[in-house]
Parts: C-alpha cells; structure tokens; sequence
C-alpha cells in the first residue's frame, strides 16, 4: 500500500538507551537463515533479524526491568517517543518492539494519562506502519485494550477509516476484533466496514473480513445483509474472512450472489 505522510513526531523524550540495548539485543540475536524465510514471507517490506516473538517480549521486559532497577518511570510522553523511534527503525524486529513496548500493562496505564493517545497511535501507524504484523499488534494489543478501558475512544479510532493510508484503515477495523463479538460496537463497526470495505487492496479488505467475521458470532442478520450490500465491494478473499464462521450452506449463498 502506497503510504502516507503525516507530520514527524518528535521524539525529545524517547530513552535512548533503551532503544540502544534493543539495537543491540536485535543485532546479538539475529539468525540469518530465519531472517531470509521471513524476507520472504512478507514479500521483501522490511528486512529482518530473524528473531522469534518471544524473545522480543522477552527483551521488553528486560528493559521493563533495568528501568524499575534505576528508578526510571515511564511518562506517556516518553514512552510514545521511545516506540516512535523503534517504529521508526528499518527491521520488522524493531517495529514489533515498538509496539510491544506499549503493550505492556504497566504501560498502558500510563499511555491512558494522555488524553491524545489515540491521535498518537494513529500518527505513527501513517508513519512507519508498512506490514499487518506491526499494524495488528498496534491495533489488538494497544488501542483495542485502550477502547476497552476507555469506550470514548471508540469513535476517534473510528475516525481512520476516513483515512487515505490503507494501514490505518485496517488498523481501525483490527482494533475492534477482539470487542465485535460482545455486541457493544456493532453500529460502529459497520459503518467503519462500510469505508473500508471501498478500498480494493488487500490488508484492507482483510481487516474489514476479520471483524466482520468476529461480528457475525453476535449479530449474524446484520453481517448477512451487509454482505448482499456491498458484494460488489468484496473481494473474494475478504469476502470468505466475512462468512468463515457461518454454516455451510449460507456460506454458498452468499459466495454464489
């Protein structure tokens, strides 16, 4: 997907030598075999170390752990500049980090301290999001576990769909996945599929499958008739995400339209 600018963050108060120990623990720990399987897994969009998710987390809590040593404690401020900066690095290991570091508990306590967090979040995505890996873990880990604690912002994540950055649009669908299935956002996130579903490229047709498929376990009728509304929008792939969890024969129904 083409990207999109949106004004740099500046990163002042981003802990350089916390983005430091993750360079190196990333440089420590590659392996060059698996980088190249995931070089090619996601089509060549970043180069990688070759390191597993595990072992990312893992380093997160060791700079988790080194700062609660030194008496160092997380600002929103501060914690958005230093996953700005990973975010902004060239290796998918390093984005993912970024991502994860705000996904901490710990952390998103104190991300939901700034009142502009969500404004954030989706500056960065505009910015340095360019592969599903990154803009799901943002989404599911951070800004669904945000809306979940806070439900105003629902309607600010809502608010990227109307974005030209095809990211961001996934992003405002995957951030709900996880809250479709409890009935609580179903206007909401029809009208976000509505947007989405417009736009024929892939991660974003995806998005708009995914959550649609979590909606139908709540409000089946409702995914059915969006379904007839906007077949011709659909791609196919989309489209089988959309019914997955649907029987069978209704499956073919709307296949067959």
């Amino acid at each position: 997907m083409a990207p999109s600018r949106s004004r740099p963050r500046r990163t002042m108060a981003a802990d350089a030598s916390a983005v430091r120990f993750l360079d190196e623990e990333c440089r420590r720990s590659r392996d060059p075999q698996r980088a190249a399987h995931m070089g090619r897994y996601f089509k060549g969009v970043h180069p990688f170390y070759g390191i597993k998710s595990p072992d990312l987390r893992n380093m997160i809590k060791e700079v988790q752990a080194m700062r609660r040593k030194g008496g160092a404690k997380w600002t929103a401020e501060s914690l958005l500049d230093t996953s700005e900066a990973l975010l902004g690095a060239p290796h998918g290991e390093t984005k993912m980090l970024g991502a994860y570091l705000l996904a901490e508990s710990s952390n998103l306590k104190v991300l939901r301290e700034d009142p502009m967090v969500i404004e954030a979040l989706g500056g960065s995505i505009e910015r340095h999001v360019r592969d599903w890996a990154t803009c799901d873990a943002l989404s599911s880990q951070v800004v669904r576990k945000l809306i979940a604690h806070n439900p105003t912002y629902a309607p600010r994540v809502r608010s990227w769909c109307e974005s030209p950055n095809g990211w961001k649009q996934r992003a405002s669908c995957v951030s709900f996945v996880c809250l479709a299935r409890h009935g609580e956002y179903n206007e909401l996130i029809l009208d976000i599929a509505s947007h989405v579903v417009r736009n024929s490229e892939r991660f974003p047709q995806l998005g708009v499958g995914w959550v649609l498929r979590e909606l139908s376990l709540t409000d089946q009728p409702a995914v059915v008739a969006f379904v007839k509304d906007h077949y011709s929008e659909f791609s196919r792939e989309g489209l089988r995400y959309a019914i997955e969890k649907m029987d069978k024969p209704l499956q073919k129904q709307l296949l067959d339209l």
